[in-house]
């Protein structure tokens, strides 16, 4: 027998095993025998690779990102044009900046045209000078080919239909005279 108490209990185990159960069905980790390792000059890699600072490094990742399978399932179904339209719907002010967006709303998009009013005809007509710089911010965040179009609108005139009975005709006209 060896000096080595390890081997000594495993050889033990082994004889009490032999005669419990007998030499012929022995369990199957009771045939093993434990080779000695050799000693190399590499250092044994245990656990996860770590950086230059000792902290661990990500581990490979063989998985997509939940983004990257969202992307594809909006694309496969069609609806990477309407995310892009409703993103533009509740960022205006990010995209045009809070001061016009203060005096400007969107009425609706639709498909590729967005129909915006705005409080004076003043706003209208400098959304309209700024069309050119408004649409290409818009392409640069949501993609090209999503909006290509802005219907600008001034204030509406007030209606002079009040209550649901009313008399046809030309209404009012000497009211401002």
């Amino acid at each position: 027998m060896s000096d080595d108490p390890i081997a000594q209990a495993f050889q033990q185990i082994r004889e009490e095993a032999k005669k419990r159960v007998g030499p012929k069905k022995l369990p199957p980790l009771a045939k093993r025998v434990a080779k000695p390792q050799k000693k190399s000059n590499t250092p044994r890699r245990v656990g996860r690779p770590t950086g230059p600072d000792g902290r661990a490094l990500p581990a490979p990742s063989r998985l997509s990102s939940l983004g990257a399978i969202l992307d594809v399932e909006f694309q496969k179904r069609g609806w990477d044009r309407d995310l892009a339209q409703g993103w533009v719907h509740a960022h205006w002010d990010e995209l045009v900046g809070e001061k016009i967006a203060a005096h400007t709303h969107i009425e609706m998009i639709k498909e590729t045209t967005v129909f915006i009013s705005c409080d004076s005809t003043a706003w209208a007509t400098n959304l309209r000078m700024m069309q050119r710089q408004i649409l290409s911010t818009i392409a640069s965040k949501v993609g090209p080919n999503i909006i290509t179009e802005l219907k600008i609108f001034g204030p509406r005139p007030p209606s002079w239909r009040k209550g649901p009975l009313h008399v046809k005709g030309r209404g009012p006209r000497d009211t401002y005279g």
